[in-house]
């Protein structure tokens, strides 16, 4: 199990993302994933002027705050993507692997 949103790798995520005939259940390190997700939304609709809700911080904040990553909105999205790119990759040769 990982520490950071970060270190997330695609075999823990596919453990925590059960699909079954008719829905999709997210557990264990799937939530950190989804996490994930939600960040790159927060930060695409920042890019464009927009937030998610202006209950929950703006998604440069939870990229420095949960990632730990430094530079412009930009910058974020595009290291939060990467990151994202990475998981899915794993995912895939790890599913390949079963």
């Amino acid at each position: 199990m990982s520490n950071s949103l970060k270190d997330l790798t695609g075999s823990e995520v596919n453990e925590g993302i059960e699909v079954k005939d008719h829905g999709t259940m997210i557990t264990g390190e799937g939530i950190p994933f989804f996490q994930l997700l939600m960040i790159q939304q927060a930060l695409k609709a920042q890019c464009r002027g927009f937030r998610l809700t202006n209950k929950a911080p703006q998604g440069t904040t939870l990229a420095r705050k949960r990632l730990g990553l430094r530079g412009n909105k930009e910058s974020l999205l595009e290291q939060v993507t990467e990151i994202i790119d990475r998981i899915q990759a794993e995912r895939a040769a790890d599913h390949g692997a079963l």
